[in-house]
């Protein structure tokens, strides 16, 4: 937030910005985003779908419906991660001002999502077999 508020005080200000701003902010900004994420499946900060779970009243049900849900979010997690990972990889070109390789600037994305994997594996036991009912607001 400071770079990108001295870079417009600077471009506005005194018709000079700094060049090298943009990209360091997109870098901060990606990893920001993905790390975040990982915090808030380990707070309990991502929306979930639990109206359909929490109404039905047999608990086995309700364990196994949570149990595929969170499965089905931890294999997309996955093909995002191995795709993110060769892309990322793949990343020979230079960025525009700094010249570094860009892949540096998006190694938080496989990062990310390899840490929100981890986050949700330890939040099975928390989310599918202590089988927490929440309340409709």
């Amino acid at each position: 937030m400071c770079i990108a508020t001295a870079s417009v005080v600077a471009r506005y200000g005194f018709q000079s910005g700094f060049l090298w701003a943009d990209e360091v902010n997109q870098a901060l900004l990606v990893a920001m985003g993905m790390f975040g994420s990982a915090r808030a499946i380990r707070t309990n900060g991502h929306t979930e779908f639990t109206t359909l779970s929490n109404k039905i009243k047999s608990r086995k049900v309700r364990i196994f419906i949570r149990g595929l849900f969170m499965a089905i979010t931890i294999g997309f997690l996955i093909f995002l991660f191995v795709n993110s990972y060769n892309y990322t990889m793949r990343g020979r070109m230079l960025s525009t001002v700094l010249r570094v390789r860009r892949m540096y600037y998006y190694m938080s994305i496989p990062i990310g999502f390899a840490l929100m994997i981890y986050e949700y594996f330890r939040a099975i036991k928390r989310k599918v077999i202590d089988d927490p009912v929440q309340e409709e607001v």
